[in-house]
């Protein structure tokens, strides 16, 4: 192996020992998220959980320094909906005696 192909297996290594002990440490947190948000959102039908995850590394470096990230969001939504004319004509209110 030369010194490129060295490198690579060694960030690729490294990252995913990293990759692995983000996830073990957030899992419950990222699962916990998921059931939440399941139950505010009538449209799922079971509960998705979601993450997502960046690696960074000085490609130029002989000893690289890597950085991986984890990241997870809850997304809720709400929505209202109508319909108007507002070509119909209005109504006039007499005065009424009550």
């Amino acid at each position: 192996m030369n010194d490129n192909e060295l490198k690579q297996a060694a960030v690729i290594n490294a990252a995913t020992e990293q990759f692995r002990g983000l996830l073990e440490t957030h899992f419950k947190q990222i699962a916990k998220a998921a059931q939440e948000s399941f139950i505010e959102d009538e449209n799922q039908t079971e509960p998705k959980a979601k993450c997502a995850f960046a690696v960074e590394w000085d490609s130029l470096a002989a000893a690289p320094k890597i950085n991986v990230k984890v990241s997870w969001s809850v997304r809720f939504k709400d929505e209202a909906e109508c319909e108007i004319d507002p070509l119909q004509s209005k109504l006039k209110l007499e005065d009424a005696d009550l």
